[in-house]
């Protein structure tokens, strides 16, 4: 309790919240992009996860500058959105069809199985048309980058 009255403050407390949110922005953005650039031509669902988390991240912090760095730090908290939703969007085709195949696996009607299986497929389809796409989510993320940021 004395802690919430009285926090141990850094000597980055005192300095101008202009000079010290975008190397607090900075982190989760250099966290990012290191994960994206590891990416081989054919990553994983579960690489592409967990750039997602690292998406969401960068969002979160871009969004508490934004209101001191401005407009550019919002449009790429909008960029990180758009990137974490194609890859949310991703993870749940790939988590559906995954469930569907495992639900249909432990049924015996032949018209349950093969609608699961109808619906898988397109899960897997949805899961195809993002894994296309997400990569344009990250461009656009790249050219909304404030300088600051770098």
């Amino acid at each position: 309790m004395a802690a919430a009255g009285s926090p141990e403050l850094t000597a980055r407390a005192a300095a101008p919240a202009k000079d010290v949110m975008p190397g607090l922005a900075r982190r989760p953005w250099r966290s990012l992009e290191r994960a994206v650039a590891a990416l081989g031509r054919r990553p994983s669902d579960e690489e592409l996860h967990e750039v997602r988390i690292k998406a969401k991240r960068c969002r979160y912090a871009a969004e508490a500058a934004a209101p001191v760095l401005g407009k550019r730090a919002a449009g790429f908290a909008a960029a990180a959105a758009g990137l974490q939703d194609a890859l949310g969007e991703l993870n749940d085709a790939v988590v559906a069809e995954t469930w569907l195949r495992d639900w249909a696996a432990g049924r015996k009607a032949s018209a349950v199985v093969f609608a699961a299986g109808e619906l898988a497929g397109l899960e897997r389809a949805a899961a195809a048309a993002r894994r296309a796409s997400w990569r344009r989510a990250w461009k656009e993320l790249v050219a909304a980058r404030p300088r600051s940021f770098a």
